[in-house]
């Protein structure tokens, strides 16, 4: 995968991350403009802000590109609830790497929500087709921490599907290519 590519579908991925695997069933967001604070603990930088303004068929489809994307990589998806939060955890593979991601999402899906994810990888990093090729001396794990907010209702410069990843980079979730990995 391009290392262009791939930083335009990390975001993204975050993005869709309340429902971005198939057999997960999260509610939808509620409509209105949205921000996202992402921060990575091996990222030598300050967290990434996305805004991001959706209504029902807009969130519906980011969440189903990326949803059959982790369907095609993940052999175990298992969702549960314990008492006020929803924990996921999956196992997937990208050529010869595997990942074994355990997710808890606090919140509500309708003003805020947070998403702490810890990410354990192994396996043959430089294969074909391994993500990590864009660092292959990457960490082996990883915690990323998603803290969403509505914030209103869509700006007036925004509709519905656009996501704004800052610095300039601003796309619409309609014009987005089904993802594949290669």
């Amino acid at each position: 995968m391009p290392m262009r590519r791939f930083m335009i579908l990390l975001p993204l991925m975050a993005v869709a991350a309340p429902v971005a695997a198939a057999g997960f069933n999260l509610p939808p967001r509620k409509p209105g403009q949205w921000e996202m604070k992402i921060q990575v603990d091996t990222a030598a930088m300050p967290p990434q802000i996305i805004r991001m303004c959706l209504d029902a068929e807009t969130d519906k489809m980011l969440n189903d590109r990326f949803g059959g994307l982790a369907a095609n990589m993940c052999t175990k998806q298992e969702q549960r609830t314990e008492g006020d939060s929803i924990i996921l955890d999956s196992e997937c593979a990208l050529g010869q790497m595997q990942s074994s991601t355990h997710t808890v999402v606090t919140g509500d899906f309708n003003s805020a929500y947070t998403m702490k994810t810890t990410v354990h990888m192994s396996g043959q990093r430089d294969s074909p087709g391994a993500i990590d090729k864009v660092s292959p001396q990457g960490p082996d794990s990883q915690e990323t921490t998603i803290e969403a907010k509505r914030v209103g209702e869509c700006e007036a410069s925004m509709k519905p599907g656009d996501i704004d990843l800052g610095n300039g980079r601003a796309m619409n979730v309609r014009d987005l290519p089904e993802p594949h990995i290669q």
